[in-house]
């Protein structure tokens, strides 16, 4: 089975036994390493006071000459005392009193006295030597002469110790890791538990009610926090489902109305066509079409900008030329007056397309409100360029203008379809506004209705 199927409670759980299994490992190691290390410079040191002490006895008194002097061990120290030539043993620690000349002398340069010892390996030793080891040798002065004196550790006590040593970490380390990876694992499970709980809450809340939310707990830890964080997730999901919710059922309400409009004109007309009004059947049909055309360019650029798809230049574009177009085109189409007496040089780095669909709107949403006039203005404040289109209308609530510039949101007195709003040209001009780093509000004057639409000079957005 391989990491992508294992659980992150399992992955960790295995993550933490291996570290943990490789830090046992290399404790084991320096602990046995350090232990034995210990043990041979104590033993060394004995062997050392052993031989010292030897040498401090015999250096005054008498040594009988006729038998081998038993001397008496020095805790795991044994010591053997010979003639210079190592021909005959003079003493001799108990254990070894009836052993044969164990070792030779030979000359060292490295070591603190100058002598080494070579152990003697025949039949006669070799019950004896394999007991042996750390041998020292220093010479000795005693009544019968000069000798030798050879210290060994006896009977093996480090490789004993040692080996209980290794045997107690064998057996002691794989029980501490079992445990560890057990605690681990039942720790994580529990760590792991409100996490758990909280993704069967999400799947639950994605299967039956968006406008559930997860619990969150007290505290500023990372559950507490990605509850939190999944519960800001769940507001943005439940609010794109409503708002896509209402939009289909919006734009099947507008697509709706023309669609029966024609239905309706050409079924009266096909039943009838002796009698039908046939230039009003044709008005009829060029207005509902003109008004689906709108409507799906105005669906189809609004979807393409929330999915980011539309590229926008930057380049020189005057408001006030775009302004002077507008006033034109009013003045020969609607027959509306059109002051343009406060329209400045104003000058933006922005997409003419985009500029020039957002001034469109604006004008057409004024032009259908407007008693009989228009009036454009356009100046700088700052690093912005502000354009305001007022008309001479009934005027709107500025204190909830703002869901004016929402999808498929009409002010009262723009409820009749066949002027032509869709009540998509407001929020198609607050994105291009957006995406220019300005913004675009009702604001109050004393008579009508005022827009005022503030672009960045560098056309940036914030």
């Amino acid at each position: 089975m391989t990491s992508r199927h294992l659980s992150i409670r399992a992955r960790l759980t295995f993550f933490f036994v291996i570290s943990i299994a490789m830090v046992l490992v290399f404790t084991g190691i320096a602990l046995v390493s350090l232990v034995h290390r210990s043990l041979v410079t104590s033993a060394s040191n004995q062997v050392q006071n052993a031989l010292t002490a030897t040498q401090e006895r015999f250096a005054s008194g008498t040594m009988p000459t006729s038998h081998v002097v038993a001397l008496p061990v020095l805790g795991d120290v044994v010591v053997q005392v010979t003639n210079v030539s190592g021909t005959q043993v003079w003493a001799a620690s108990t254990p070894i009193v009836h052993a044969p000349v164990l070792a030779h002398s030979l000359s060292d340069p490295t070591s603190s006295n100058g002598l080494a010892l070579e152990l003697i390996n025949n039949a006669r030793t070799s019950a004896i030597v394999p007991e042996l080891s750390l041998g020292q040798v220093a010479t000795i002065t005693t009544p019968r002469g000069p000798g030798l004196v050879f210290g060994f550790v006896y009977n093996g006590p480090i490789n004993h110790r040692v080996s209980i040593l290794l045997a107690s970490v064998a057996v002691s380390f794989p029980l501490l890791l079992v445990v560890s990876g057990a605690l681990i694992w039942f720790g994580l499970g529990l760590a792991l538990a409100p996490v758990e709980s909280i993704r069967r809450r999400v799947d639950a809340i994605a299967a039956r009610d968006l406008s559930e939310r997860v619990p969150v707990t007290g505290g500023d830890d990372e559950i507490a926090r990605m509850a939190r964080t999944v519960n800001a997730m769940l507001d943005r999901l439940e609010a794109s489902s409503k708002f896509q919710q209402e939009f289909v059922s919006n734009v099947s309400h507008e697509l709706r109305s023309p669609l029966t409009t024609l239905l309706a004109t050409a079924d009266r007309a096909a039943n009838d066509q002796q009698n039908a009004d046939w230039s009003e059947v044709t008005e009829t049909i060029l207005r509902e079409g003109r008004r689906l055309d709108v409507l799906i360019d105005d669906l189809f650029w609004l979807a393409r900008n929330d999915e980011r798809q539309i590229d926008a230049t930057r380049v020189d574009v005057d408001f006030d030329d775009i302004l002077f177009e507008e006033a034109a085109r009013v003045r020969s189409v609607k027959g509306l007056s059109v002051d343009t007496s406060a329209v400045q040089p104003t000058r933006v780095k922005a997409d003419p397309a985009m500029i020039k669909r957002m001034i469109r709107n604006v004008v057409d949403n004024a032009s259908r409100y407007a008693k009989s006039e228009l009036r454009f203005d356009s100046h700088y404040d700052e690093d912005e360029v502000v354009v305001w289109v007022s008309d001479d209308g009934p005027g709107i609530d500025v204190a909830t203008s703002a869901k004016l510039f929402e999808r498929f949101v009409r002010a009262d007195p723009a409820r009749n379809r066949y002027s032509g709003g869709t009540g998509l040209g407001l929020s198609i001009v607050a994105e291009i506004v957006a995406r220019h780093g300005g913004r675009a509000q009702f604001i109050a004057v004393n008579q009508g209705t005022r827009i005022e639409l503030r672009v960045r000079r560098d056309g940036r957005a914030n």
